[in-house]
């Protein structure tokens, strides 16, 4: 079973190996360490070896922008929206 990471977490791998400052939320941080990527001791947060070689063959997958929405909305004469004409999704 291969451990499937984020780009934002291999960014933070990537930081954290090159001795860059960089802010990790406490949920990213129990993620990987939970998968033996880090260590958090009192020298800090460390990238193991596994972490390494984690960060070393994966490349970051960039995912495509979300196309934007693409229903017309109402307007006035001068191009404003017109008040009252939110799209409910749910």
């Amino acid at each position: 079973m291969t451990l499937q990471l984020t780009s934002l977490e291999l960014d933070i791998l990537l930081k954290l190996m090159n001795g860059e400052a960089v802010r990790i939320s406490s949920q990213h941080r129990l993620r990987l360490e939970l998968a033996g990527a880090i260590r958090e001791g009192a020298e800090g947060v460390v990238v193991t070896p596994y972490g390494e070689r984690l960060a070393g063959q994966a490349q970051p997958r960039r995912t495509p922008d979300p196309a934007p929405d693409e229903t017309p909305t109402a307007k006035d004469a001068s191009g404003r929206r017109l008040p009252n004409r939110r799209r409910v999704d749910f």
